[in-house]
């Protein structure tokens, strides 16, 4: 967490420090240090993963769950990267409608979960 932290303080300085000269390189510099956190939390990931994979191993849920669920989440955190881009950019109006995208993807993609608890509760009743 000390080196994303240290990174980002970095990334700031740079940016407050370029502001005057060369503002246009401050987008740059917040999309590069943007991708290097991403690139640090990845590693992370795996493990995270490995651990949730252990235990469903051990109980009877179907994996396509999981890797939906993983999906999901990849997605979330993508619209929000770049909708903070955008937004950073003065584009609002762009991030706002990557938002609405990925809300979109989003609930188009948990529908067969959604359909299976339906099926789930149908059954039982």
């Amino acid at each position: 967490m000390l080196k994303i932290a240290l990174l980002g303080i970095v990334a700031v300085l740079l940016i407050i420090f370029l502001k005057g000269t060369r503002p246009e390189y401050g987008m740059f510099i917040s999309i590069f240090a943007g991708l290097l956190i991403i690139a640090f939390v990845i590693g992370k990931m795996s493990y995270i993963i490995d651990v949730i994979n252990k235990y469903l191993d051990m109980i009877a849920i179907d994996k396509e769950y999981f890797v939906l669920l993983i999906k999901i989440i990849g997605i979330t955190y993508i619209a929000e990267f770049s909708s903070q881009i955008c937004k950073d950019s003065g584009c609002s109006s762009i991030a706002g409608q990557i938002e609405t995208a990925a809300k979109i993807i989003i609930i188009s993609m948990s529908l067969p979960v959604l359909c299976s608890v339906i099926d789930m509760l149908n059954n039982c009743l």
